[in-house]
């Protein structure tokens, strides 16, 4: 399997990740009030559906980290991944989103604010709230049901 994910697939993936984002944020009691991610994907600000496009074609790299790719083997139940490994890609997941964010001009601040480009999850993983962290854990957990959207499979390499 290629490393390079089809733009179709990567949409695909795209919508999984928001899709399963909203079930677990509205699950924790999350509100589209106070959350402006809780909404449909057509309703996504191109900046947050870029955010999950750009999550889904990292994908492979993140894979290969822990010694695993992907493969479209329909013969394979998704691999189940460790709790080690699960850390290990939040904290590459969180460092990804992060460097997007700074590059696009957000900076640390006390309280989301869109319009002033401020976020308080702009810090490193270990300053970061555990709630903050299980968003990311809760994202890679999910990642063999995700991947299974578009037929896929984690394998280990």
């Amino acid at each position: 399997m290629p490393d390079l994910l089809s733009e179709t697939t990567v949409d695909d993936l795209a919508r999984a990740v928001h899709a399963h984002y909203l079930r677990a944020r509205r699950a924790a009691g999350d509100e589209e009030t106070t959350n402006a991610s809780l909404v449909t994907w057509d309703r996504l600000p191109r900046l947050l559906r870029a955010d999950s496009r750009n999550h889904a074609r990292d994908v492979p790299r993140k894979l290969a980290a822990i010694g695993c790719r992907l493969a479209r083997r329909r013969d394979a139940a998704p691999a189940v991944l460790t709790d080690r490994e699960v850390e290990r890609l939040a904290r590459m997941e969180h460092v990804r989103w992060m460097l997007v964010r700074v590059a696009a001009g957000w900076r640390p601040g006390a309280v989301h604010d869109p319009r002033a480009r401020r976020h308080p999850d702009l810090v490193p993983w270990e300053h970061l709230t555990e709630d903050a962290r299980d968003k990311d854990r809760s994202t890679l957990r999910t990642l063999p049901a995700v991947l299974a959207v578009a037929d896929l499979r984690i394998v280990r390499s």
